[in-house]
């Protein structure tokens, strides 16, 4: 047996483990498990995928056999045995009760964890881990407010190993039964064809519009890393179709590398999944998950508006065109693709009107896209047992590695919690920030795209929740803006850099310099940086205010963005230039400060936005006119 086919079949029967699980079949059947038993399995079936298919040294096979095999045999025989005894583990626990069996147990779990993270996610993730269990260990010797409890070593490591909120805290529960549910959705969904027909539909909405090449790279981006779960897959996976596509249509490397990342980036951000970040977002805010999608789709579209209009005003200002679509069209499109639309209108019926699980509502509209599929064809052609294999490949590839990197999420989450560490960096965090609001999201802001280090939507809200969101909360924030903010901030560490990871990815398929693009990732997602901050000081922005509050609220931050995005183009109507420039900056950023900001109440936020909107209608009725006027003159 090769190792290929051992990773399939191993991945095979992890996925449908999760599916069983997610159905509740153990139960149906009389087996009353534990989910630590669950979730351990799966841990053993990623970590001999993992340990196959990311060797030690991949030039020296014999070094890294030597070096894998003990580690991957000691490691999944250990998180077997607790599968096995989990039961019996957790009564010493709670008792206290420690056998050096059982310590070395731990231990040998919390060593495969870490090495694997490091294989997979690479080396930041795994120092970050070490060092939380460094800080646990001698938190009692920390300085000043940081002094934290004494270490005990067999509380700790029963503790981590085998009881609900460290290696079997939120993040790896939320991944084993919610995560690989939406992943298996979006395989099934791009091994039959999908992706195409997304990137088709794209086309025929906006194709021959300027710049419509680009417009249908970040629609087709934004479509799949909404259900991907790790920007930089996404890049890689739709990036190597639309990148040459906007080149071709005359975008630079760095612009259309820098685009991609943007748009994959922000289909973490998108309702109602989020990369499934939006389920973790529900049980670690402990607020309602209809309350956490409401309050992600105003920010979502204001994201998704800033980068539009980048996209059109450079195809104006370099004179981009659109392409013709010979005989493509929406309606033609939809007709023969609408068993992909299909499953995201079970799943937001189920997850709304139905009030399911959402791994349920996953495997439902799943299930609803292959019944579909099977009847009725997508062009004619049905799945096959090829197909449904490929994505169960797909969906065990992208599992194993937010399986490893959740559990590690909750090993840093832990040692931080049982060492008293983490409440004491909260309040220095708070009193970094000097109870001085913006000074507090500025700095909790740096932390977010450090800590980010391109790790996938779950690892990264995993993690800067706990860390970052508490302070925030306990300072007044709303407790969904507060949530939002990190996680916004935490993706931008995506195209930010020096790290920037989904950047780079799309620069090497671009043939553009990293940083280059990375920088230009940042400049064209300018206002994803922005974003976080104005929903932070206007919550009208996350719905949380009247109609005519929030209407006001999302007119102010869309003309906002505009006159900003327009005058880093350098191009509206026509080339802005001189007064003309600066004044609409000073406008669009007036315009993005909250309307109860506004000195005088009210009536002069109401003339702020009468004068936007007085601005754009004098560029499209007057400017454009002229500038027609000026180029059909000889």
């Amino acid at each position: 047996m090769t190792r290929a086919t051992l990773v399939r079949i191993l991945g095979t029967v992890m996925v449908a483990a999760a599916v069983l699980w997610a159905l509740n079949v153990p139960r149906m059947l009389g087996f009353n498990l534990y989910k630590g038993q669950f979730l351990y399995f799966l841990v053993a079936l990623s970590a001999v995928v993992i340990f196959i298919r990311e060797p030690f040294h991949r030039a020296r096979p014999r070094l890294s056999m030597a070096i894998d095999i003990p580690l991957c045999g000691l490691g999944t025989l250990a998180a077997l045995y607790t599968v096995v005894r989990f039961p019996q583990l957790l009564d010493d626990a709670s008792f206290r009760d420690y056998s050096s069996f059982g310590l070395m147990i731990a231990v040998i779990l919390i060593v495969l964890l870490i090495e694997g993270v490091r294989r997979t996610a690479g080396l930041a993730l795994a120092i970050i881990a070490l060092a939380a269990i460094l800080i646990a260990v001698f938190a009692q010797y920390l300085p000043g407010v940081l002094t934290g409890r004494p270490f005990r070593p067999e509380a700790f490591l029963y503790s981590m190993a085998f009881q609900d909120g460290n290696i079997l805290g939120a993040p790896l529960s939320i991944v084993g039964t919610v995560v690989i549910a939406f992943v298996l959705m979006g395989s099934v969904l791009q091994a039959a064809g999908g992706g195409d027909f997304f990137s088709n539909l794209a086309g025929a909405m906006m194709g021959s519009s300027r710049g419509g090449s680009a417009k249908i790279a970040v629609t087709a981006s934004g479509f799949f890393g909404a259900i991907s779960g790790s920007a930089v897959s996404n890049v890689v996976s739709t990036g190597m179709i639309t990148i040459p596509l906007m080149k071709k249509a005359g975008y630079k490397n760095d612009t259309a590398a820098g685009l991609e990342a943007v748009a994959s980036t922000g289909g973490q951000l998108v309702p109602p999944v989020m990369g499934a970040a939006a389920f973790l977002m529900a049980v670690v805010a402990e607020v309602e998950y209809s309350a956490v999608v409401l309050a992600s789709v105003i920010p979502a579209v204001l994201y998704y508006v800033g980068l539009f209009l980048q996209i059109d005003l450079i195809a104006a200002r370099d004179g981009i065109r659109g392409e013709r679509n010979e005989g493509q069209t929406v309606r033609g499109e939809l007709r023969h693709g609408w068993v992909f639309v299909l499953p995201f209108v079970v799943l937001i019926y189920g997850l709304f009107a139905l009030v399911w699980r959402p791994e349920y509502a996953a495997l439902a509209s799943t299930a609803a896209m292959i019944v579909a599929l099977m009847i009725f064809g997508h062009h004619g052609k049905r799945p096959t047992i090829k197909t449904f294999s490929e994505a169960m490949a797909g969906t065990a590839d992208a599992s194993v590695s937010i399986i490893f990197i959740a559990a590690v999420a909750g090993i840093v989450i832990g040692a931080l919690n049982s060492s008293g560490v983490l409440f004491n960096i909260s309040e220095a965090i708070v009193d970094i920030g000097g109870r001085n609001l913006p000074l507090l999201l500025l700095l909790s802001a740096m932390i977010c795209i450090v800590l980010g280090m391109g790790m996938p939507t779950v690892g990264v809200y995993a993690l800067l929740s706990t860390l970052i969101a508490v302070p925030l909360v306990d300072v007044g924030i709303d407790k969904i803006a507060a949530h939002l903010f990190v996680l916004y901030l935490g993706m931008m560490s995506m195209m930010t850099p020096p790290v920037a990871i989904a950047a780079f990815a799309a620069a090497a398929i671009a043939g553009s310099g990293p940083m280059r693009t990375g920088f230009k990732a940042m400049r064209l997602g300018w206002s994803a940086y922005v974003i976080p901050f104005v929903f932070v000081l206007d919550p009208a922005l996350i719905m949380n205010g009247t109609p005519l509050e929030i209407l006001e609220a999302l007119l102010r931050a869309s003309l906002g963005i505009w006159l900003i995005t327009a005058v880093i183009v350098g191009y509206f109507s026509a080339r802005l230039q001189g007064a003309r420039r600066i004044g609409y900056a000073l406008l669009g950023m007036v315009l993005l400060v909250p309307g109860h900001y506004v000195p005088g109440g009210t009536i002069p936020a109401l003339m702020l936005l009468a004068l936007g909107s007085a601005v754009i209608a004098y560029e499209f009725i007057v400017v454009r006119k002229a500038e027609t006027q000026r180029r059909i003159q000889p």
